[in-house]
């Protein structure tokens, strides 16, 4: 009897993530079964348990293969910037962009967090901090002007708010906003990041 070889399986493990990926999307976790994903993938039901033990570990397969840090981690290697602020400017912009390349992400991250309660980002967090912290570290090289704040609070507060600023753009996309509300968000949601809210008042 034959069996197949190294490159045949993982193809269809792939073609299995592919295929429910897609189903996950397009119509959620409970709203796609083992059976949809085994047909959409070209295989036997059968079949999927000789790669996954059940649809939770699909899931988590499909959440870690297809999470945009693939892009971002690249994206934030890439930064430039002489002064602080352009360095921030230019790594929010590409973080952001790569975000945007994923839009069905946003789709998975609802279903790990409401269906599993987060449960799988950890891996996927402790995989990414150190690559994360090595690109702030660079941003907060040799300059003065910055805070003693711990890395992994400004790691923490660096993801956050441009993924926040990420999300509010697709809730706002299509809506009447008030275009000075939109105009050079970007650019005050750094500032915002930078230098915060609160004018500082000299004293008397």
């Amino acid at each position: 009897m034959q069996t197949p070889s190294s490159q045949a399986v993982e193809t269809t493990r792939d073609d299995i993530l592919e295929a429910a990926h897609d189903l996950f999307v397009s119509q959620g976790y409970h709203g796609t079964s083992m059976r949809q994903i085994a047909a959409a993938a070209g295989v036997a039901v059968g079949g999927i348990y000789n790669h996954f033990e059940n649809k939770e570990a699909i899931f988590q397969a499909v959440f870690a293969k297809y999470h945009p840090y693939h892009e971002i981690i690249p994206a934030l290697e890439q930064a430039q910037g002489e002064r602080l602020e352009d360095f921030v400017r230019d790594a929010a912009t590409r973080m952001v962009t790569a975000l945007a390349s994923r839009p069905e992400f946003i789709n998975l991250v609802f279903i790990e967090i409401v269906e599993f309660n987060s449960k799988h980002i950890g891996q996927i967090f402790q995989d990414v901090y150190p690559k994360i912290q090595k690109n702030l570290l660079r941003m907060a090289k040799d300059d003065p002007r910055l805070r003693p704040i711990p890395i992994p609070l400004l790691v923490r507060y660096f993801i956050s708010l441009f993924f926040s600023y990420y999300i509010a753009e697709k809730i706002l996309e299509g809506t009447p906003t008030p275009l000075a509300f939109r105009s050079g968000a970007m650019d005050k949601f750094v500032d915002i990041f930078l230098h915060g809210i609160i004018v500082e008042q000299p004293e008397a």
